[in-house]
């Protein structure tokens, strides 16, 4: 008759009512094991495993480490009445026997996944379990075979668990202080983008409610639904911007890579920003050689990561200074140089390092033209393509942004 995990873990709380036990980790049941089997099978022995096809490799857990000889034994457990672990370690005069369920609660991660652990080292708890396990051993043990361990070994015993313990207090303290701390920041983030979405949607209801209200020329309504415009298309890259962000954080994002000239994506972009300078905006110019390789890259998301920076560099850079838009092959003709270099006002040093991390601001001031996500969004953009992003820049003296993409691609793959 075959007996179920349950049955037991029943059969040893049965045998030794005072068995330590309680809801523990895999982790901690993993150390449980290991910490037993150092004591026990100092001279080899048999480890006696349930032979749950997802519980094989916790023999291999329970032994690492130990150097003696340890034959491992099957257990055969009736699989369809639940899963769980049976480990029984039977040495030259020591034994030990751990029983586990899984915890009511699932975790959708096995490694968090709480169980109820009886475990125990006491002679006749071992033999109970194994006189239950249907003769499971070639021939009888002898009652008086298995002893118990010494208070010196249980000492040892105590000790280690004790370690383990703290060690994974001090890991939770300081997890859990990160956590908390990553809390607070996403609370002050989600604070600031709602905070920066709340004055353009102000401006777009203003200028739809005066529409509504009042009668205008067709100068006046066309400047209000450009007002109107302006608000919707910031709110449209905002969002765009935090939902593409966060794809690209988890990898959820699928390139479409397509064989693209630089000298393209360049003109696409710059163009129409040229033909919409203000009087009071910096002049903007672009050089791509047009003999520069063909690229494997997702043309719209280049296009928005050179967008970002361009618009950056507007925003930076005084009427008098001049933002220049490059591209060059690099490293023997493997990689392949795209760069932003503006006259602005430049970077502080200590700001530099964080200036790709996300809702980095590099300063107060910084907080009227944006959140803080768009250097973000271009790093991991980038990287996406196998490529790096990086800055120089001196206060005063203005920024150079350098894009280093990989020529070698998807060359497998077909052209979009």
């Amino acid at each position: 008759m075959l007996h179920s995990i349950s049955a037991f873990f029943d059969r040893l709380r049965s045998a030794h009512p005072t068995a330590p036990g309680g809801v523990y980790t895999p982790t901690t049941i993993a150390r449980l094991a290991q910490s037993l089997s150092g004591l026990i099978f100092k001279n080899g022995g048999v480890l006696f495993v349930s032979n749950n096809a997802s519980q094989r490799s916790w023999g291999a857990l329970a032994l690492r480490g130990i150097n003696a000889a340890v034959r491992q034994q099957p257990i055969t457990i009736a699989e369809k009445f639940g899963s769980g672990l049976v480990l029984i370690g039977v040495g030259a005069q020591h034994g030990f026997a751990i029983t586990m369920l899984p915890g009511e609660l699932e975790a959708p991660d096995e490694s968090v996944q709480f169980h109820d652990v009886v475990w125990s080292c006491q002679p006749e708890a071992v033999l109970a379990l194994l006189n239950f396990s249907n003769s499971i051993l070639p021939e009888p043990l002898p009652p008086d075979r298995l002893q118990p361990l010494t208070p010196e070994a249980l000492l040892r015993l105590s000790s280690d668990l004790l370690d383990f313990t703290a060690r994974q207090h001090s890991t939770l303290t300081v997890t859990n202080r990160a956590l908390s701390e990553r809390l607070r920041n996403q609370e002050d983030q989600t604070r600031m983008i709602i905070h920066d979405m709340r004055a353009p949607l102000h401006t777009l209801l203003i200028s739809i409610k005066a529409l509504q209200r009042q009668h205008f020329d067709p100068e006046g309504q066309r400047e209000l639904l450009g007002v109107a415009q302006d608000s919707t298309t910031y709110l449209l890259n905002l969002t765009e911007t935090i939902l593409d962000s966060a794809r690209l954080e988890t990898s959820g994002w699928s390139l479409k890579r397509q064989p693209v000239r630089l000298s393209t994506i360049v003109q696409a972009v710059c163009e129409p920003l040229e033909l919409a300078a203000r009087p009071d905006q910096a002049r903007l110019r672009h050089y791509v050689p047009d003999d520069l390789p063909v690229a494997w890259l997702d043309r719209g998301l280049m296009e928005r990561v050179l967008t970002n920076l361009i618009t950056n560099a507007i925003k930076y850079t005084p009427a008098s200074g001049e933002i220049l838009v490059s591209a060059e092959l690099a490293h023997d003709g493997h990689e392949i140089t795209l760069q932003v270099r503006d006259t602005g006002q430049g970077i502080a040093p200590e700001a530099q390092q964080h200036i790709f991390e996300r809702f980095f601001q590099a300063n107060e001031s910084d907080r009227r033209h944006g959140t803080g996500l768009g250097l973000y969004f271009c790093r991991l953009a980038v990287e996406a393509h196998g490529g790096s992003i990086a800055v120089e820049s001196s206060v005063g003296e203005g920024s150079i942004f350098t894009i280093l993409l990989p020529l070698n691609g998807e060359e497998s793959e077909t052209p979009a």
